[in-house]
């Protein structure tokens, strides 16, 4: 399947290449416009990244942990009345919280993001958010 898709891709490239150098008026034209679509879309794509980079250098993620710290730390504060398996457990989401910034603060200050890296650490981000809204769900309902 890979290599049929990988033929497929060089096929349409040989053809509109070679429709761009040696078409008509027609297929040249046409050629022309698949490729500016094709810049276009890696233009976007381009600034699709720097400006997640920018709001990434920005400290976004860093004020939405400090949010979250500052509710945990509500939480503890109001803790006479969960449980003790909910006290450890949000005991543990901030230790994850911490990691998470830790990592981020890290990686700022190394300035070399894989980007298997940033997407490892958005998924964790994403996985404290679920988890925290689980845990205060879960205190809410008492």
């Amino acid at each position: 399947m890979r290599n049929l898709l990988k033929l497929i891709f060089f096929a349409v490239i040989g053809l509109i290449s070679y429709n761009y150098y040696y078409g008509n008026e027609t297929e040249k034209a046409r050629s022309e416009k698949v490729i500016d679509g094709v810049k276009d879309v890696f233009g976007a794509v381009k600034d699709l990244a720097v400006a997640e980079k920018e709001k990434f250098d920005e400290g976004r993620y860093d004020k939405v942990l400090d949010k979250i710290g500052g509710v945990f730390e509500d939480i503890k504060d109001k803790s006479a009345d969960i449980s003790d398996d909910l006290k450890d457990r949000l005991a543990d989401l901030e230790d994850e919280k911490i990691e998470l910034k830790e990592r981020i603060k890290e990686k700022k200050e190394e300035g070399v993001w894989t980007e298997e890296e940033k997407e490892q650490t958005k998924e964790d981000f994403r996985d404290l958010i679920k988890k925290s809204e689980e845990l205060f769900e879960e205190i809410k309902e008492g």
